[in-house]
């Protein structure tokens, strides 16, 4: 029976490291593929920002921010409309930002929105689905 005591824990040391190295050597070829993965969406995301703020600072859409008694803030398409996604707007009363859109709009034509009388002579914030911030001063647009 000694004899067999070392072939034995041979075995069971040889079953353990397969057991273990397999499923490991597995996890990390596949890690590369995720990685690239993540890259190209990371990738495309990017682009798809720096497209929205090409649109938006050449003028399509033009977006006018009006601070008068009734503040609104104005979108004006100048040539084909490429819809806005519009998920926060807000006006800094002083001391901290107030949010004023609650919820998400999606501008794809010309339109105006009215703001809070609050809001008159403040700056005010949008932000768009795509994580682009544009700030306005008040009687400003976007260009």
């Amino acid at each position: 029976m000694k004899g067999l005591s070392i072939p034995i824990a041979f075995l069971i040391f040889f079953i353990i490291l397969i057991v273990i190295l397999i499923p490991t050597l597995i996890i990390f070829n596949q890690l590369g593929y995720y990685s690239s993965q993540g890259r190209v969406q990371g990738s495309v995301y990017v682009q798809q920002q720096e497209q929205q703020n090409i649109q938006i600072y050449k003028g399509n859409p033009r977006i006018y921010y009006n601070s008068s008694t009734s503040p609104y803030l104005l979108f004006n398409y100048t040539s084909i409309p490429a819809p806005l996604n519009i998920t926060e707007i807000y006006y800094y009363n002083g001391s901290m930002w107030v949010p004023v859109l609650h919820g998400s709009i999606v501008i794809s034509e010309n339109a105006k929105y009215p703001l809070p009388p609050s809001a008159f002579n403040k700056p005010v914030i949008i932000v768009t689905s795509l994580g682009n911030i544009y700030y306005l001063p008040p009687n400003t647009s976007v260009v």
